[in-house]
């Protein structure tokens, strides 16, 4: 009985080393270095040329102080909303960011028309640089958007195209609109004269030349309407305070235009005072107004009664009155200046009315402007005031379901309320006091009555005219106080710094460009790698294959280079293959100590891995070292030993284990010495029933006592279960990987072989191994020798010594 082999006991499992992965990246990565070296010097050149290629990007900045707002009311409303700001400063930096006042200011700029040139490198746009101009009809249909290019063809006469297709129209009936527009059907392509108009139903310009002196220049040009411009400013502006919690506004954008910018910027804050203002001299230019329209009917009235005291002065010759109608004009005259007055008021609450009822709010006249004293009025309607300017404000940067807006319409709506409801009590109260002043008018009329026919009638005249006179006086000096206040008013907000431009380039930065390009050149490949390695499932560190197997590493054969076949420990037997098969014959003699015939079974996961190629060199190792050998070809599926020796595949095992030829008929030669060759015979339906039979047992034991080394090229064990019942009669059961060809998930198979019991004695070989100087893989002399063509001579001459 054949003493146990202590080599037969599978080793525990190690811990696997987790920077595997890492070193591998590394490994990788050096590898490639050469690759990575181009690829950062394309890496390189692209950011040379995206430099040169893209227009410089500056800092266009503005600073505005915001005064302080002292209203009670302003900071409890503000506070509520949750900013705690001492003032509306969100409110203004909506305003300065919104649409209308960017709408406002470029309607005052020319920046319609955008011109562009182009050098070598660049397509940049220019700034009233040069000599031509072009004079758009707005109130024609225009072609948008898309560049049209200019090239001259004379001094003066151009050819005209289009640059860039990405046109659209146009329609001033529908300014805030554009529609798609038919390129195949515009036409504005061709030949065409400076200063002549380039009409057609949808476009209408010419092109103007400003300076005569400058030769031609070709350029390119698009058109923009306003509300494009406007769209573009409002979304790029910036506007944010300088330092937190301080009133000062910063207006900033990022600009490749400087100038133009600048003069954008300098615009946007005239207009947003300009705007100011208005809403600070509504109350002013609402009076004013007011008493224009007063003046009309009064200034006819006084002319009217003027001349008809003079006539009638004349033609009656009286200049003067009896003391008695001097007493009832002077009281007279009283109660028609109350009745004036009283009138004044009705038409104040009649008109104030009249602007409730149309919501037209901001319109209102605050009484005392024109000389009415209604306390109760006078503090209303300004609240009102106050109240919907901020309600229109608010609108701007909060939803309606914010409820602080909520609070601030209730407000208003409770206002508006109040002030109707004040109007018409006041105004009612108004037309009983008039009704009881032309009573005592009427009265005092009855006393005139009694005078002279001549005395009363210039009584009557004399008194309309003065009533007249009156009225204009005080409506004239209410009207002056109303513009004095208008023109005293001020902006809330001051200019501290005009727009500048803010530092030097902001983008492009060449230096950061390139840095990133370099950093870019080495982490893409590297990145590609690891994506390619976290997806890789092959075997490729032979350290983490021996970890991670429960049987021993006894040998590792590196990749072959050469044109040899399989057979090459026959054909180059003093090649570094060779030697590598020399050791694991070497290795076998500490595997299997007895000295009686040795049976080793060749097999792997899957088909590819190497198991017939080691297989056939094991068995030309033991042939050279004198051993008696014999090659079997156990694999009845797919049988590969006959290609490789140039055999008939005609007889073989199959043969024999199903009783059809005796086995000294079915060996066939293999053309070396000491080496025999045992096919596999014609395939048969039933393999793995044959391998069960006695009859194989049978074999194995004549091919022990016939041969000192009997070599089996068995069939993957990953696919079929015949291989498992050849591992009973092996002395030694070598499983094969191939690098970067078998997967991890074949390391657990075989250990869970090793764990049943199925696969005693079981050995690893590490096939096609990568020759790469590098300690890591602990082969760094062969590898040496393997690349450097000097050192493989050497090796190869001190082998024959």
């Amino acid at each position: 009985m054949k003493p146990e082999n202590i080599h037969t006991i599978s080793k525990p499992k190690e811990r696997v080393d987790e920077n595997s992965d890492i070193r591998k990246l590394f490994v990788d990565v050096v590898k490639i270095w050469p690759y990575i070296l181009v690829f950062v010097l394309v890496n390189l050149c692209i950011a040379y040329i995206l430099l040169k290629t893209a227009n410089p990007t500056y800092q266009v900045k503005a600073t505005l102080e915001i005064k302080q707002d002292k209203n009670a009311e302003s900071i409890d409303l503000f506070q509520n909303i949750g900013i705690k700001m001492p003032n509306s400063i969100d409110n203004e930096i909506a305003i300065l960011n919104s649409f209308t006042l960017a709408l406002n200011a470029v309607k005052q700029l020319d920046f319609n028309v955008e011109y562009f040139q182009e050098n070598f490198w660049r397509h940049y746009e220019v700034y009233h640089t040069l000599p031509y101009t072009i004079e758009v009809d707005w109130e024609h249909r225009q072609v948008l958007g898309g560049e049209l290019e200019v090239l001259f063809t004379g001094n003066d006469t151009f050819s005209l195209s289009i640059a860039d297709k990405s046109l659209a129209l146009y329609d001033p009936k529908a300014k805030d609109r554009k529609s798609v527009l038919d390129l195949d059907k515009l036409g504005i392509a061709g030949s065409y004269r400076l200063n002549q108009w380039i009409v057609a139903k949808n476009y209408k310009f010419r092109i103007v030349r400003n300076d005569i002196v400058n030769k031609a220049k070709d350029f390119s040009f698009r058109l923009r309407s306003d509300f494009d411009l406007a769209e573009a400013y409002s979304k790029k502006m910036k506007v944010e305070l300088l330092k937190k919690e301080s009133s000062i506004l910063s207006l900033g954008l990022e600009s490749q235009m400087v100038d133009k910018d600048k003069a954008y910027i300098n615009k946007l804050i005239q207009v947003y005072q300009e705007r100011e203002l208005k809403v600070k001299n509504q109350t002013s230019i609402n009076t004013a107004a007011f008493i224009k329209e007063q003046l009309k009917n009064i200034t006819d009235s006084m002319v009217f009664f003027e001349d008809k005291l003079q006539s009638y002065r004349t033609k009656s010759e009286s200049f003067n009155l009896k003391e008695q109608g001097n007493v009832v004009y002077a009281r007279l005259g009283t109660l028609q200046d109350n009745s004036a007055a009283i009138s004044l008021k009705i038409k104040y609450y009649q008109s104030t009315l009249a602007y409730l009822e149309q919501d037209k709010v901001s319109q209102l006249v605050v009484p005392s402007s024109i000389g009415i004293e209604e306390s109760i009025l006078e503090r209303l309607i300004p609240e009102l005031l106050e109240n919907q300017s901020k309600r229109e404000r608010l609108r701007q940067v909060l939803s309606p379901e914010n409820q602080a807006l909520k609070d601030l319409e209730f407000k208003y709506a409770s206002l508006l309320a109040s002030v109707r409801e004040n109007l018409k009590r006041s105004l009612n109260a108004a037309n009983l006091s008039l009704k009881d002043v032309n009573a005592r008018i009427a009265e005092l009329s009855g006393e005139l009555d009694q005078l002279p026919q001549v005395e009363r009638n210039l009584l009557s005249i004399q008194r309309q005219f003065t009533i007249s006179e009156n009225i204009y006086t005080y409506l004239l000096q209410k009207r002056s106080e109303a513009e004095i206040t208008s023109a005293s008013n001020v902006p809330s907000s001051q200019i501290l710094d005009l727009s500048r431009q803010v530092g030097g380039v902001l983008s492009p930065i060449s230096s950061r460009n390139y840095i990133i390009a370099f950093c870019l050149g080495i982490l893409i490949p590297v990145l590609i790698i690891f994506v390619r390695n976290s997806f890789d499932n092959k075997i490729y560190d032979v350290k983490l294959l021996e970890k991670r197997v429960l049987a021993p590493l006894v040998g590792i054969v590196f990749r072959n280079f050469g044109k040899e076949g399989s057979a090459i420990v026959l054909q180059s037997p003093r090649s570094f293959i060779s030697e590598n098969f020399r050791s694991i014959r070497a290795s076998t003699q500490f595997l299997h100590e007895q000295e009686d015939s040795l049976v080793i079974s060749f097999t792997s996961g899957k088909a590819g891995e190497g198991k017939t190629f080691c297989s056939i060199n094991t068995a030309s190792i033991y042939s050279l070292s004198g051993k008696k050998t014999i090659l079997v070809g156990m694999d009845l599926r797919m049988p590969k030993l006959a290609e490789n020796f140039n055999l008939p595949k005609d007889v073989g095992v199959s043969n024999y284990l199903i009783g059809n030829g005796v086995l000294d008929d079915l060996i066939q030669p293999s053309g070396s010495q000491n080496l025999d060759i045992l096919l596999s015979g014609p395939l048969p339906p039933n393999p793995a029933e044959l391998i069960v039979r006695p009859t194989f047992v049978q074999m194995i034991k004549e091919l022990r006592e016939k041969y000192d080394v009997v070599i089996l090229d068995c069939p993957p064990a990953g696919f079929v279960s015949e291989t498992i019942d050849i591992f009973k009669v092996a002395d030694i059961n070598f499983y094969i990987f191939r690098h970067l060809n078998s997967e991890w998930s074949s390391i657990d198979y075989l250990n869970s072989l090793i764990e049943k019991g199925l696969m005693k004695k079981a050995y690893v070989i590490y096939n096609d191994m990568e020759v790469v100087f590098n300690k890591q893989y602990g082969y760094g002399y062969h590898a040496a020798v393997e690349k450097n063509p000097v050192s493989k001579k050497m090796s190869n001459w001190f082998s024959k010594k």
